[in-house]
């Protein structure tokens, strides 16, 4: 089959690999579509790093893959293929139309017992402790398979993935209709989250940002008022409009750079939530007296846990809007030159470019 293998930083390859056989509970995917991830963009521009390769992470824990290549891709959407042994043939059929779910948890520990697998200490993702979705094939477990509806496209069920990752952040805030909040970065997690606070009900949704096409993108999904940092006062205009001129409810960091979390803490009003949504390379000094003193509340979140139904089931119905997520559709022939590289050179420019190993 066709992939697209991650061999080193700046080095993917289109290559030829056998086509993967399902083994117990899995279920191999025929793949349409697979969006290009930042995580990915991490490991092409900067990697690798997450990914298992001898002498960094080692062997990962479940999946026992290590060394590169590797094929990335965990966005992906597809047509069921072929079924594995132990696999439940009255639910799941040969040409059902599914998105997957791409984390990998071992079941057996106390976290994942107890509702919280996106916590698992051996934790791996499809694309990074395994091979992912940007092949013509690819492996999951029958449970992380979930059946699109037939009003649901194969390109928006490569959004469903990041869909959920946003779904899980607003559901960690505790956010509630008729809430105040700021996203802060106007980029494909951002605008997820713009989207998903919407639909819950928000009564307003700032989004702070700084470049100009994605200004625009913020402004084209609905949000309430769009800022420039460089510009505008975010933090002195959150609490002009917030709840008794105390800041904003729930506040969350897409951005992940220093002064992104720093005014995340400040425009929240007392007894708030910062959701800090974005991955870090580094450490930041955060004010620990704002959240002290203000008892605000400041919360990781990690992956999603039980969101792929919920939000199948919104995009499905309408309340979830994904206009305006997808910004280019590609061959995966063309992942490097059109996907990668495009994004490298203009990331501002891109919410989600999706590509499909198949000939249209």
């Amino acid at each position: 089959m066709k992939a697209a293998a991650f061999y080193d930083k700046r080095d993917i390859r289109i290559v030829d690999k056998p086509v993967p056989e399902p083994k117990a509970d899995e279920i191999r995917v025929k793949v349409e579509w697979c969006g290009i991830c930042g995580s990915d963009m991490h490991e092409y521009e900067g990697g690798p790093h997450g990914v298992p390769t001898m002498g960094h992470s080692g062997e990962h824990p479940l999946t026992g893959k290590s060394g590169l290549p590797l094929v990335l891709g965990h966005e992906f959407s597809g047509t069921i293929d072929k079924l594995g042994p132990e696999v439940d043939t009255e639910k799941y059929k040969v040409g059902e139309r599914v998105c997957v779910e791409p984390i990998i948890t071992c079941g057996q520990c106390k976290l994942c017992h107890g509702g919280f697998e996106n916590c698992c200490p051996k934790m791996g993702i499809i694309g990074v402790a395994d091979d992912g979705g940007f092949a013509e094939y690819a492996l999951a477990r029958q449970h992380r398979v979930h059946f699109l509806p037939d009003n649901v496209s194969f390109e928006v069920g490569a959004l469903i993935e990041p869909l959920c990752v946003a779904w899980h952040a607003v559901r960690q805030a505790h956010f509630t209709m008729g809430q105040t909040a700021l996203v802060l970065g106007g980029g494909p997690v951002g605008l997820a989250v713009l989207k998903v606070l919407q639909t819950v009900g928000a009564r307003s949704v700032y989004v702070s940002e700084v470049a100009d096409a994605r200004k625009e993108y913020a402004k084209k999904s609905g949000a309430t008022e769009v800022w420039d940092p460089r510009e505008v006062d975010v933090v002195q205009a959150c609490k002009d409009r917030g709840p008794h001129g105390l800041g904003v409810d729930v506040t969350f960091d897409c951005a992940g750079v220093p002064a992104s979390i720093k005014t995340a803490i400040k425009a929240v009003k007392p007894r708030g939530t910062i959701l800090n949504v974005a991955l870090w390379d580094r450490d930041v000094p955060v004010s620990l007296s704002d959240i002290t003193t203000g008892e605000k509340v400041l919360i990781g979140t990690a992956c999603m846990v039980e969101a792929f139904p919920a939000v199948i089931q919104a995009v499905s119905d309408g309340r979830l809007n994904t206009d305006g997520l997808i910004t280019g559709k590609i061959s995966l022939d063309d992942i490097v030159s059109q996907g990668f590289d495009a994004i490298a050179a203009a990331r501002d420019k891109h919410v989600k470019i999706l590509a499909s190993p198949i000939k249209r």
